[in-house]
Parts: C-alpha cells; sequence; structure tokens
C-alpha cells in the first residue's frame, strides 16, 4: 500500500494471527491495539488489513479477504458485540471476550 513501509501488510496480517491464536487468558481486551511492533505504528492491525482490502485489485482483493475469512471467524467465536461501543465502529474494535 501506498505510504506504509514495505511488507507492512504482511506483517499485520501475521500478527492478526497471532492475536487470535493466543489462549483467551492472554488475550486483552484491545484485540490489536497492542500494534506497537507494527513499523507505522498508525492502525490496529486488522484496520490496517481493512485498508489494505480497499486498496488491492480484485484478485489480490478476493486472495486477502480469502486469508482473513478463517481468522475472523475465529475472533468472531471468542468474542461477543460490546453492546456499549459505538456502532460507528468496525465490527473487530467492537469485541469484547467471552
Amino acid at each position: 500500500m501506498h505510504g506504509l513501509p514495505a511488507g507492512e501488510v504482511a506483517h499485520a496480517f501475521h500478527r492478526w494471527g497471532r492475536t487470535i491464536r493466543r489462549p483467551r487468558q492472554d488475550l486483552t481486551p484491545y484485540y490489536g491495539y497492542d500494534d506497537s511492533d507494527l513499523r507505522s505504528g498508525y492502525y490496529h492491525v486488522r484496520t490496517l488489513l481493512e485498508l489494505a482490502l480497499h486498496a488491492l485489485r480484485t484478485k489480490a482483493r478476493r486472495e486477502l479477504r480469502a486469508a482473513l475469512a478463517p481468522l475472523d471467524d475465529q475472533m468472531l467465536r471468542r468474542t461477543a458485540n460490546n453492546p456499549f461501543a459505538p456502532s460507528d465502529l468496525p465490527w473487530w474494535k467492537r469485541r469484547i471476550e467471552l
């Protein structure tokens, strides 16, 4: 993506996967906000991946979406919607641990 260091999207993808695969007791309520290891330092890892989806060409977008689907599904299974979170936030910022 333009304006990001090379490899940032791949790094975010791997970080999102590590966040999802952590044992429940190791999940923080931030679910990816601990992005100090992102080189750009500006985005929640899933937000960066969503921005990448919108910036990529059709085939690459389809491939990334297919790769993200099982990780997102796992996050949805492990968490519940936070009824107190603002509804205009993306789904990954409105989740709480079950």
